[in-house]
């Protein structure tokens, strides 16, 4: 059994949302951090949140045109609608960061680095 399987069989299912208020982002500026090639993945307790998580994504105009964003940020989506029910943590908050890698990274790889950054944040709670 791989390290990740034995992390992910003690993990229960959660409800995930999506953060859209501009004050939740701001919140979590200096939350705890977990870099990947493709996203920088930010993270804050938010008791107010019950049992839900929540995902917020930022993709800035550095990154291209507006076609560009859109695709970076549906990749970036579609990854945490797989990976966020079972590996998120519940009351939790997080913000995506997409780096310039999310538009063409392998999507397996994408959802691998997403677990991963999830589980590294899990593990290192400041």
């Amino acid at each position: 059994m791989s390290k990740d399987a034995g992390d992910r069989a003690n993990l229960e299912p959660v409800s995930v949302s999506v953060i859209k208020k501009r004050r939740d982002f701001l919140a979590l500026r200096d939350a705890r951090r977990a870099n990947s090639a493709s996203f920088l993945m930010v993270a804050r307790q938010n008791p107010e949140n019950g049992e839900t998580a929540r995902v917020g994504f930022t993709v800035t105009k550095k990154m291209g045109g507006a076609v560009i964003r859109n695709r970076m940020r549906r990749r970036l989506r579609a990854a945490a609608s797989e990976v966020f029910p079972q590996y998120a943590a519940p009351g939790c908050d997080y913000v995506l960061i997409a780096r310039r890698a999310a538009e063409s990274r392998n999507f397996a790889i994408l959802l691998d680095d997403m677990k991963r950054a999830l589980l590294s944040l899990r593990r290192n709670p400041k």
